[in-house]
């Protein structure tokens, strides 16, 4: 019945949409998308604010009354421009029919060049389909924090300050867990739908990037093919089917990017507020967000500069109106119970420390190792990750970095001595645990990227490109410089992706141009081979080995969860079949130590932190039956249990796992 009512709401915020958006698919998906988004999301807040967030019933009711009480606003007080209704079937119908007339007209070359497109992007769709219902949720933060968290604020019928073992869990924004834990809800506690927002933000991430590129007026092929680049490039592709949070995030960065264009063209005041709306979900959505800030700020000068003729003091009223909205939506989500409880916005000082400017020091040691940090990450991007699970490109590439290396020792640069403001140090022949498991843009930066923006700096183009690429510009800075250097944060650019790819379009006009098809196509191919490289080989859901990594095939439910750290796995299965689903389980963990397997399958188990972040040792509650620890927090007797962590496995490790007893308490 509650998989029946989600659908129903699917269905329901796209049928708004096509209320406000007519004529116009993209636009119609972009905002069902950040209605669904906004409603969802301000249902969490009131439902954590009664205590009622784990409430099905609640859960099934509000967020239609939230979705539709947003339609009125924009119908009734915003005052939407008139438009001439039409269904959205018949839009689909009309571009499917529109995409196979001009398919029917193409060259030979041009033809194979947009089956191959389709057949792979197919493929990947099959692919992201399958893992997301085999594959249980896996991903390392998920596992100590993001989806632990759902399951203590269910377990606390709120979001409501908690401080857990990682600190993650209370300090983390909490407008995602609301966003996750619906789908999750409504389909009856089944673990894979907590992976539907990162699928769904995946192909919003392609419709945004199309419609953008359309509002720019940059032809429908060109367009075409350079926002067909999202659906391979690789770190979209690992993200998509888990439940990490930065393609979200780009998402909701394109659909107010969009938002933001799409008012330059119309002066409508409802796209001011949609589109501070959006920007608001993005920033209630994770503190990284403020990296976009000054690209955006830098995106609206130029939006004000080419239209200060038609602007005038309704639209900037309007504009003022719409920051307050902004504060609503965003600051809930526990900016303000951090400054509360921690007097600052993202945390406690170790959190602040660790991946924060604070780490930096004083300005001169900023400038310096900031500085250091662009050139770090720009190197990580002049690899070709995707293609680097093969052996031979791997040999290759290593021959590359080392050139590089000698570079840096010839000039001094320091880059990879030098391990001030960084979190784990730089090397040129970077791990296979970063270029598999946190690829960034691969080949598509190589073959694709720089020559668009070598083609941008040797001949005047229109102004707008270079708007574009002074947005990218800030966001990588603001990445380099505001906090320290660590490889995994190759996700963060995600989001500089979504500046990039308007000028990623300026490779493909001439060829599109003179109809010479062919060095596209190869170009093409070689960025497909790098996202099915990047499916099969990638260590968290293998279809094939690689590196003497295991596949997820015959794997048990609890192997697939602590794929990324083998070493606990005989010692989390041996909790499992001891441990009844039922039990109350105190856990005496740390920071780094897996919690979300111990809820079970069901997730029926009653877990209690007795040594929370920074707060030491709690006592042990009375009603607990079990107590979890590790060695590390406290001692074992003679009578506890050694569940038996490997500590021989040191292949791929990351962080050791801690040796975990079991002890029974009733």
């Amino acid at each position: 019945m509650l998989i029946i009512v989600f659908l129903s709401f699917i269905l329901f915020n796209f049928r708004i949409a096509s209320k406000i958006s007519n004529k116009n698919f993209d636009e119609i998906l972009l905002t069902g998308f950040t209605i669904q988004s906004l409603s969802i999301i301000c249902s969490g807040y009131l439902l954590s604010a009664i205590k009622l967030w784990d409430n099905a019933y609640c859960w099934s009711i509000l967020p239609f009354f939230v979705s539709y009480t947003f339609y009125l606003f924009f119908r009734n007080v915003i005052h939407l421009p008139e438009q001439t209704h039409s269904s959205s079937f018949k839009l689909i119908g009309s571009s499917i029919q529109q995409l196979h007339e001009i398919y029917k007209q193409q060259r030979k070359t041009e033809k194979t060049l947009f089956a191959c497109i389709f057949f792979g992007a197919a493929i990947i769709t099959i692919s992201q389909l399958f893992l997301m219902f085999y594959l249980p949720p896996n991903e390392w933060d998920s596992m100590t924090g993001h989806l632990n968290r759902i399951l203590y604020f269910v377990q606390n019928h709120s979001t409501a300050h908690f401080v857990g073992t990682n600190w993650n869990i209370d300090t983390y924004p909490k407008s995602f867990s609301s966003i996750q834990f619906y789908p999750f809800l409504m389909s009856g506690f089944n673990e894979h739908f907590f992976k539907l927002p990162n699928l769904s933000a995946f192909w919003i991430l392609f419709v945004g990037s199309y419609a953008v590129l359309k509002q720019l007026q940059i032809s429908f092929k060109v367009r075409l093919l350079s926002a067909s680049l999202l659906i391979f490039t690789p770190i979209l592709l690992i993200q998509s089917t888990t439940t990490d949070t930065d393609i979200v995030l780009g998402a909701y960065l394109v659909c107010g990017l969009y938002y933001l264009v799409r008012f330059t063209k119309t002066k409508e005041v409802y796209y001011i507020y949609i589109s501070n709306l959006m920007f608001a979900i993005a920033m209630s959505h994770k503190i990284t967000f403020v990296f976009a800030l000054p690209s955006l700020a830098v995106l609206i000068g130029y939006a004000c500069l080419i239209n200060k003729a038609q602007l005038n003091l309704t639209h900037f009223k309007h504009a003022i109106l719409s920051s307050i909205l902004f504060l609503f939506v965003s600051m809930p989500t526990g900016y303000i119970a951090n400054i509360i409880h921690y007097g600052h916005p993202i945390g406690p000082n170790t959190a602040t420390k660790h991946q924060s400017i604070e780490r930096a020091g004083n300005f001169s040691n900023l400038v310096l190792h900031g500085s250091k940090n662009v050139a770090r990450y720009f190197f990580d991007l002049i690899n070709f990750d995707g293609l680097r699970n093969i052996q031979w490109v791997e040999n290759y590439q290593e021959v590359v970095n080392q050139q590089f290396r000698n570079l840096d020792s010839f000039f001094n640069w320091g880059l990879e001595t030098s391990t001030a403001f960084t979190i784990v140090p730089f090397n040129y022949i970077r791990k296979f645990e970063f270029y598999n498991g946190t690829p960034i843009y691969g080949s598509i930066f190589l073959l694709i990227i720089i020559p668009a923006i070598i083609i941008l700096l040797v001949k005047k183009r229109p102004t707008f490109y270079y708007f574009f690429f002074l947005a990218f510009l800030l966001h990588f800075g603001a990445l380099a410089y505001t906090a320290a250097y660590d490889p995994w944060k190759g996700r963060y650019m995600i989001s500089s992706l979504v500046f990039l790819l308007p000028i990623s379009s300026l490779f493909f006009k001439p060829f599109v141009a003179k109809n010479k098809y062919s060095l596209v196509l190869v170009v093409y191919l070689i960025i497909i081979a790098s996202a099915f490289s990047t499916i099969l080989f990638h260590s968290r859901s293998a279809f094939v080995s690689t590196h003497h990594l295991p596949t997820i095939w015959g794997k048990s439910r609890m192997e697939l969860l602590t794929v990324s750290r083998p070493d606990i796995t005989n010692a989390y299965t041996r909790f499992d079949q001891i441990v009844p689903q039922g039990a109350t389980v105190a856990l005496a963990t740390i920071n780094d130590d897996y919690e979300y397997p111990l809820w079970g399958n069901r997730f029926t188990r009653t877990l209690i932190p007795i040594n929370p972040f920074e707060k030491g040792l709690q006592p042990i509650p009375k009603e607990a039956t079990y107590l979890f620890f590790s060695k590390s927090v406290i001692k074992p007797v003679s009578t506890d249990i050694r569940l038996g962590t490997d500590t021989t496995i040191k292949e791929h490790i990351i962080v050791r796992g801690e040796d975990y007893y079991l002890r029974k308490l009733k």
